[in-house]
């Protein structure tokens, strides 16, 4: 009888400590309840100046490497381009939102004096006549971070 007694006290001092234990890790933390909060990052720059010429029925896309401190310009790879192509021959459609599709990658190469701040990227593209275009440009970063969008090229060939 006096095992039996022994046990159920020790198991009775386990529970109640095992649920005191629970209920502190429970009922305290660190005092400041909000919700949380997106790890600090770097804003990556936007393009501004992205404009283009067309000759012939080659589109020349071109714009500027944007003016970033040192530690962003050390971390960026390079350049995203989406177009939207819609065919005249399909109705124009108000309300819908504009559809682009990534259609090129293009990596910063730095030149002699690896300033590139003054660097002119250039896109050539064959164009397609009866079609409404939409060019957009987005930096990228060595992380996989996008930047957002540039200012778009709309034009009608």
């Amino acid at each position: 009888m006096y095992n039996y007694c022994f046990r159920s006290i020790i198991v009775q001092i386990l529970i109640i400590g095992a649920f005191s234990v629970f209920l502190s890790g429970f009922l305290s933390g660190c005092g400041k309840k909000a919700p949380p909060k997106p790890p600090f990052y770097e804003v990556l720059p936007i393009i501004n100046d992205l404009s283009y010429s067309i000759d012939g029925d080659k589109l020349k896309l071109t714009w500027t490497v944007p003016g970033v401190n040192q530690k962003i310009k050390s971390g960026l790879s390079g350049f995203v381009i989406y177009r939207s192509k819609k065919p005249f021959s399909k109705s124009e459609c108000l309300n819908c939102p504009v559809v682009f599709k990534r259609i090129a990658n293009m990596p910063i190469k730095a030149k002699g004096s690896g300033n590139l701040k003054k660097d002119i990227i250039t896109y050539n593209e064959i164009l397609e006549k009866g079609c409404k275009y939409i060019y957009k440009v987005t930096v990228c970063a060595d992380n996989g971070m996008t930047g957002d969008d540039s200012n778009q090229i709309d034009f009608v060939y």
